[in-house]
């Protein structure tokens, strides 16, 4: 989701009844070299936003983290990522590649945060792993995992494998699953096959920030609305609104044509 979770589709996910959501992929290398572009990433007066920090070397993760767990009350490492440009650094979903240095990784920087540690990453690097990955997670003291049901390797071909998390218990942290999870029938049937304790929306929130509101109702109500021709409408120019206020009217536009296919899918013609 690099480049997507910006400020705007957070705030549009939030009114639609989304829980919690993640800044974007912030560089800790960045980060301690003062980078610009990667300051304009941090949540700022955002409640329940994960800053979302990757990187490789131990020590300036852990640097980076310490000092935002001094400005933020959550932070989430990736170490799902299966970015080629992330990954060629040893970053997100390259961690998991060795899970010795995984937990290495993963202590260094519990013993710098200082609030919630949560850390997002994937079943495995090319096998499902993810039991010994929990593990770890656990006996660190990670707070929360959140795990997309592929291996690093697939990127995002293939579907989802949630039937490889059904081992899931609650004797560690509580897990979210993320993957394929497009509709409201989509949540209900990850929760059923496994016992996470929440679905994460990735994608398919992308041009569909409704969903949120369409899974709470169908959790409650066992049915949901599907929003008018009219009412996409408005959700989308308010969506681009959004980006006008926070990054200019030349850069929204601009931005915005990432966001179009999303909001036009559903409509015939």
């Amino acid at each position: 989701m690099a480049g997507i979770t910006d400020k705007a589709f957070r705030t549009i996910c939030r009114e639609f009844g989304a829980s919690f959501s993640y800044s974007e992929m912030i560089s800790a290398d960045g980060y301690i070299r003062r980078s610009s572009k990667t300051k304009d990433f941090l949540p700022y007066d955002e409640d329940f936003t994960a800053v979302q920090i990757f990187g490789s070397d131990p020590f300036l993760l852990s640097e980076a983290a310490a000092e935002l767990s001094e400005q933020f009350d959550w932070i989430d490492l990736n170490a799902g990522c299966p970015a080629k440009k992330v990954i060629k650094k040893g970053a997100g979903g390259a961690l998991i590649r060795d899970l010795k240095e995984l937990k290495k990784v993963v202590r260094e920087l519990r013993r710098n945060i200082k609030g919630v540690f949560s850390v997002k990453t994937r079943l495995g690097w090319e096998k499902n792993d993810f039991e010994r990955i929990y593990s770890i997670l656990s006996e660190e003291d990670v707070d929360l995992v959140a795990v997309h049901a592929r291996t690093v390797r697939q990127g995002f071909e293939g579907k989802a494998s949630w039937e490889d998390l059904s081992f899931l218990n609650s004797d560690g942290p509580p897990v979210f699953i993320s993957g394929d999870i497009l509709s409201p029938e989509d949540a209900k049937k990850v929760l059923m096959m496994t016992n996470c304790q929440g679905v994460i929306v990735a994608r398919g929130a992308v041009g569909r920030p409704w969903i949120f509101k369409q899974i709470r109702d169908f959790f409650a109500r066992g049915m949901y609305e599907v929003p008018s021709l009219e009412e996409i409408k408005d959700v989308a120019l308010r969506h681009l609104d959004l980006l006008k206020h926070y990054k200019g009217e030349k850069k929204a536009v601009k931005e915005f044509r990432k966001f179009i296919s999303g909001y036009t899918r559903d409509i015939p013609n």
